[in-house]
């Protein structure tokens, strides 16, 4: 059975109420909670190689996530999450989305103290509903992160994660691997400054106009494009207008983020973020994206 779209939204306002309805139950269950917001400002959201076909457009997301830290025996925590969000595109909305998941981790601390490493491995299953066909799917992730705490305002982080897209049309049936760090200096107890930098591994979707389209598959780019891009997975999506074609190709991206956090009080803070990535393909061919991003985040 299909579910009608506005039903997804509505489903999806009524886990976002959970939250605030948890806060006032008379049962109180030993979980933590948290909501994030965000407005996006992306330049070439698209993913377009072309600049003539590079489109920017606001993006605004919504989160809720629910979180219970179950400890095992010393040192060992086990945290179990299910969390809902929904993006919107507003001036593509064919592109917005609503998804759902879960995630299990385990959390290990060699040591006592704030100062102790922490190595975390996870597992996630999420399922994700869109508005462009054969692009519903189920996307499977793992990970492993190491960080530690150095000083009290010194901080880092190193992360590996593996993510598998499971679509039914083979343009959106995704995979890849990332190996990303982060470095957090706390400047006071109410601002945050956080640098990190990464790779990406694996299958790409990107986006080109009816008539780039064309060219690239007539060899009118290149003779390279012209032999490589017949062998692409792509379909035409409407994605980002009439006759918008979307494509899979494997690449490599490296990509970097900024990210500055004023505490609005002890449990609310307003991230600012930048993030620029920075993609090449398999002949060559080269995207870039950036991202700036006004957030909200708060804890219950």
């Amino acid at each position: 059975m299909i579910v009608p779209w506005s039903f997804r939204c509505l489903a999806f306002v009524g886990v976002l109420s959970l939250p605030a309805f948890a806060a006032t139950a008379p049962l109180r269950l030993p979980i933590s909670t948290r909501m994030e917001t965000s407005t996006t400002w992306a330049e070439n959201i698209n993913r377009a190689s072309s600049p003539s076909d590079w489109t920017d457009s606001v993006q605004v997301d919504a989160r809720a996530t629910a979180s219970l830290l179950t400890p095992l025996i010393t040192g060992v925590s086990l945290i179990t999450e299910v969390d809902a969000g929904y993006t919107s595109l507003p001036r593509y909305d064919r592109n917005s989305t609503v998804h759902a998941g879960a995630r299990t981790a385990l959390r290990w601390k060699f040591g006592l103290g704030a100062f102790a490493p922490v190595l975390t491995t996870d597992v996630t299953l999420a399922r994700r509903a869109s508005r462009l066909n054969g692009a519903d799917s189920w996307l499977a992730t793992s990970g492993l992160s190491l960080s530690k705490r150095f000083t009290d305002s010194w901080r880092a982080s190193l992360t590996g994660d593996w993510a598998q897209n499971y679509a039914p049309h083979s343009v959106f049936d995704t995979r890849h691997h990332r190996l990303f760090g982060q470095v957090t200096w706390d400047l006071t107890d109410r601002w945050q400054l956080t640098y990190g930098r990464g790779s990406l591994w694996g299958d790409i979707t990107a986006n080109a106009s009816a008539r780039i389209w064309a060219r690239a598959l007539g060899g009118l780019i290149s003779p390279a494009v012209g032999a490589y891009y017949p062998t692409l997975s792509y379909e035409t999506t409407d994605s980002f207008g009439p006759g918008y074609v979307t494509y899979r190709f494997k690449a490599r991206s490296d990509f970097w983020w900024l990210e500055l956090a004023p505490a609005l009080g002890p449990n609310t803070s307003l991230p600012l973020r930048y993030e620029s990535t920075f993609t090449v393909n398999f002949v060559g061919v080269k995207y870039r994206q950036d991202l700036w991003t006004l957030g909200i985040l708060h804890r219950f």
